[in-house]
């Protein structure tokens, strides 16, 4: 990756740091009903955010999803497998999940299972400690193209971040 890049990201999570952090009392944002806040309308009965809180991303015509979580502090993103409902969690056989961040040029995150377990290994959960990922998936549909590949019984899936609001709570 350029030096300059480097700074760049390393700059942007800096501020971004600095603005989840503000001690500046945050007034509540309107909520919107008719889904404008993210571009489509749903007409699924899941919630909008993920069983552990974090954000969601439709596989396929939402036979299954991903729910992504993070640390500000750490840097560690951790993304969850879940079905259909985007309640329930699906251990894959995958070793890692590839997420793709393209500003101008593509970068690939590989994050890791968490924990695998029976035979073969297979896991729900899949993390990686990178403040340069943050910053990609935080930018998500505002220059910045991410999406994340996933193969769930043997089909692969492409999953694309949308941007969402950082005023939340994690």
């Amino acid at each position: 990756m350029p030096l300059s890049l480097r700074y760049l990201i390393a700059s942007c999570v800096i501020l971004l740091l600095a603005a989840c952090n503000s001690s500046a009392p945050q007034t509540p944002e309107p909520v919107a009903d008719d889904h404008s806040v993210h571009g489509h309308a749903h007409s699924h009965n899941h919630e909008e955010a993920g069983p552990n809180g974090g954000h969601l991303v439709e596989l396929g015509d939402e036979e299954y999803h991903i729910e992504w979580t993070h640390d500000d502090a750490t840097g560690l993103v951790t993304l969850y497998v879940l079905d259909s409902t985007a309640k329930e969690l699906v251990p894959i056989t995958s070793e890692s999940l590839t997420i793709t961040a393209k500003v101008q040029d593509a970068i690939e995150y590989k994050l890791a299972a968490v924990e695998p377990s029976g035979n073969p290994p297979a896991s729900a959960q899949f993390a990686l400690k990178s403040p340069e990922l943050l910053v990609s998936l935080q930018l998500a549909g505002q220059g910045t193209d991410v999406s994340v590949a996933v193969t769930v019984d043997g089909k692969d899936y492409k999953g694309e971040f949308e941007h969402h609001e950082h005023g939340h709570h994690h």
